[in-house]
């Protein structure tokens, strides 16, 4: 099986309207380059968990209206943030038009996983790592579908297998991410990974 591994990467923070009243956000722009310009850590160790058996490939989108075809795939597995989620839901009904099963993670389908599961077969909530075998097992046996829930279940980091860093070009990027810990020792109340992830 071909699992297309999609991390909808640009962060795009260009509003007409307020383009035309003469507001340009540029430090918002700055903090979306820089963040897009950084590999889906979480894409990659999913990758180092799918079985040698399967064969993975990581795209990074930056924006949708710049593809000229879908990446070839059995299965499209996105993870997103609020910023991209409308194009990762445009990207999975093509996919899913053409017959290609869909999977979507990230926070904003965690917080709002029924959305999810109306542009995608499947949504992934929280931790990736703790669903994603049972993800793969579900796509091997042809009845990928519904909701996968990390919840209850605690993932040591410890045992976190090293990104596949492999699938990435070296030249495209100039500096890597490595994790360490999860979540954040901040508690804003307006930040959903501050939500979820503490």
């Amino acid at each position: 099986m071909r699992i297309a591994l999609i991390a909808m990467s640009g962060i795009r923070v260009h509003n007409p309207i307020l383009a035309e009243l003469g507001l340009t956000l540029p430090g918002f722009v700055e903090r979306g380059k820089a963040i897009a310009s950084l590999p889906s850590l979480s894409l990659l160790t999913l990758a180092a968990l799918t079985p040698d058996r399967h064969e993975v490939d990581y795209v990074e989108v930056a924006d949708i209206s710049d593809m000229n075809e879908l990446p070839d795939c059995d299965v499209a597995a996105f993870s997103t943030y609020t910023a991209q989620v409308k194009d990762a839901y445009r990207l999975a009904d093509l996919y899913r038009a053409v017959g290609v099963p869909t999977v979507i993670g990230g926070t904003h389908v965690s917080c709002l996983p029924e959305e999810g599961l109306e542009h995608c077969d499947a949504v992934v909530v929280g931790e990736g790592e703790s669903s994603w075998p049972n993800v793969v097992a579900d796509m091997e046996a042809g009845c990928l579908g519904g909701v996968y829930s990390a919840d209850g279940v605690e993932y040591d980091l410890a045992e976190a297998p090293v990104p596949r860093f492999d699938l990435l070009d070296p030249e495209r990027y100039n500096r890597l991410t490595v994790q360490t810990q999860r979540g954040c020792p901040w508690h804003c109340e307006f930040c959903a990974g501050s939500i979820l992830l503490t």
